[in-house]
C-alpha cells in the first residue's frame, strides 16, 4: 500500500471516528455467535495465523495474532469494514464503550482481496490478520468479530465470529476420570474434573468472581457456561460436580474428503459437474447406536479447506452443493433431525436441520461448501430446545476422543467486565 492510500485510509479512519455512531445503536440486530447473515457469504475461518485448524485465541498485548478468510459469491469486489465487541462470559455485549477496550480506531478496513480462478463458482476472497496497528484489543474477554459493508448497521452486516483475547493469570489442571459421579453414566458420558492454581491471588478468594466455560470439540448447544467453583481453597479452585460437568460422549465424527473433484473418495458415490457449480452425493449414512466403538481418527467435527495439491485453494478451491442422508424408518414426533459440526458453523438452527423423505424413509440436506474435509454427525434436538443428543443416532462411548476447551473468567469486583485470565485444551483420552 503506497503513502497515497495509507494518508486517504487515516483521514477516512479519522472522519469514521469523529462521526461514530454511539456503540450501543450500532450493536443492534445481530446475534453473538458465530454466524453469516447473508447466503453470498461463503467459507468464513478464523483462527491463528500459524494454525489453519487452531482456536481462534490471542494473548493480550501480542501482535501475532488471528486471521480471518471469507469469501463473497460473485464476482464484485468491496472493501468491507469490521469492528470488536467486547462481551461477557455468557456472549452478552459488556457494559462498556469502545474506547474502554480498544486502543486506536472503533472500525477498520478489509483491503486484501482475490478474484477465484478457474472455478464454476464465482467468489472473491477476503482476508485480514488482526491485531492492526489501527485497532488493538486493550483488555482480555470474550470478544465478537462483526464484519460488514459501509456501515455497521440492519442489513449490512455479513458475518459475526466470536474469538478470545486471554491474559493467562492462572494454570488449568483438568482430567476426565474413568468412572463418573453418577455410575449409570460410566459408559456412555464423560466427566470433567477441574483445578486452578490461583496461589498468586491476593487477598481472599471472591468466589462468585470466577466463572468457567467448557466447550466439547466445537459445539456450542452442549457448551457449560458460567459455573462457579464448588469449592475454594487458599491457593486453588476445585470445579467437581455430579451433572454440571458431565458431557455426553458420543461417537467419533464421521467425515467426508472433498478436496478433489476429479476422484470419488469412499463416501461418496457421485460427483455431477453442473454449470456453475458441483454436486456432490454422500452415500446413505446409517444409524451407529447399536454399533461397537471403533477408535478413528478424526478433526473432533472441525473442517479442513483444502483444494489439490496443485491449485491454490484460496482462489482456485471450488463449491458443491453436499447431499447427506439418514436411513431413518419414520419421522420424528416432536423432535428434529440437525446435521452438526463445523460445516454448519457449529449452529444448530434451521441452516442445519434436515428434512424427512417418505417414500426413501430418510433425513435428508444439502450444504454449500468449498473444497476440503469435512467431520459431521447427526443429533436431535426437541422442538423449543437448543441442546442436542447424539446417542440416539450416533451412540455414546466413554472412550471416544474429544477435546474440551476450558476458558477461565474474573470479574475483579467493582468493575463492569470479565477478564479472561486462563485457557486450557483437554484432550479425553
Amino acid at each position: 500500500m503506497n503513502f497515497y492510500n495509507l494518508s486517504i485510509r487515516a483521514s477516512v479512519l479519522s472522519l469514521l471516528f469523529l462521526v461514530s455512531i454511539p456503540f450501543a445503536q450500532l450493536q443492534a440486530g445481530i446475534e453473538y455467535r458465530d454466524k453469516s447473515y447473508s447466503d453470498r457469504v461463503q467459507t468464513v475461518l478464523l483462527n491463528p495465523t500459524d494454525d489453519s485448524l487452531g482456536r481462534p485465541v490471542m494473548f493480550l498485548g501480542k501482535l501475532d495474532g488471528l486471521k480471518v478468510s471469507f469469501d463473497i459469491l460473485g464476482d464484485e469486489a468491496l472493501i468491507y469494514n469490521y469492528t470488536f465487541i467486547h462481551c461477557s462470559h455468557n456472549w452478552e455485549p459488556s457494559r462498556l464503550q469502545p474506547a474502554e477496550f480498544l486502543d486506536g480506531y472503533y472500525e477498520d478496513q478489509i483491503n486484501d482481496y482475490r478474484f477465484s480462478l478457474n472455478t464454476l463458482t464465482p467468489y472473491v476472497h477476503h482476508e485480514l490478520v488482526f491485531p492492526t496497528q489501527y485497532m488493538q484489543p486493550r483488555l482480555s474477554g470474550n470478544y465478537l468479530l462483526v464484519v460488514y459493508q459501509d456501515r455497521f448497521e440492519d442489513g449490512k452486516v455479513l458475518f459475526t465470529r466470536q474469538f478470545h483475547v486471554v491474559e493467562p493469570l492462572f494454570a488449568i489442571q483438568a482430567t476426565v476420570p474413568q468412572y463418573n459421579r453418577l455410575k449409570e453414566y460410566d459408559q456412555t458420558h464423560q466427566q470433567l474434573d477441574v483445578q486452578i492454581s490461583v496461589s498468586g491471588f491476593q487477598g481472599n478468594i471472591p468466589t462468585n468472581s470466577f466463572r468457567l466455560n467448557i466447550k466439547q470439540d466445537g459445539r456450542t448447544d452442549n457448551m457449560v457456561i458460567g459455573i462457579a467453583p464448588s469449592q475454594t481453597y487458599p491457593n486453588k479452585l476445585v470445579y467437581e460436580y455430579y451433572n454440571e460437568t458431565l458431557f455426553e460422549a458420543g461417537n467419533q465424527w464421521r467425515n467426508f474428503d472433498m478436496k478433489s473433484f476429479k476422484y470419488q473418495s469412499e463416501h461418496i458415490s457421485r460427483i455431477t459437474e453442473g454449470n456453475d457449480y458441483y454436486t456432490v452425493d454422500l452415500w446413505e449414512d446409517q444409524r451407529r447406536d447399536r454399533k461397537s466403538y471403533v477408535s478413528d481418527i478424526d478433526l473432533q467435527g472441525r473442517k479442513f479447506i483444502k483444494a489439490r495439491s496443485d491449485q491454490d485453494t484460496d482462489i482456485e478451491g471450488d463449491y458443491a452443493w453436499v447431499d447427506f442422508s439418514l436411513a431413518w424408518e419414520a419421522p420424528l414426533a416432536g423432535e428434529e433431525m440437525h446435521l452438526i459440526g463445523a460445516l454448519t458453523d457449529w449452529q444448530v438452527d434451521a441452516g442445519s436441520r434436515m428434512r424427512y423423505n417418505y417414500q426413501q424413509r430418510r433425513y435428508e440436506t444439502s450444504i454449500f461448501l468449498k473444497q476440503g474435509y469435512y467431520n459431521y454427525q447427526y443429533g436431535i434436538k426437541e422442538k423449543g430446545s437448543d441442546k442436542v443428543e447424539t446417542a440416539l443416532v450416533e451412540g455414546s462411548h466413554w472412550e471416544t476422543q474429544h477435546e474440551y476447551f476450558l476458558c477461565l473468567y474474573y470479574r475483579k469486583p467493582g468493575t463492569a467486565y470479565d477478564q479472561l485470565v486462563g485457557t486450557a485444551l483437554i484432550a479425553a483420552h
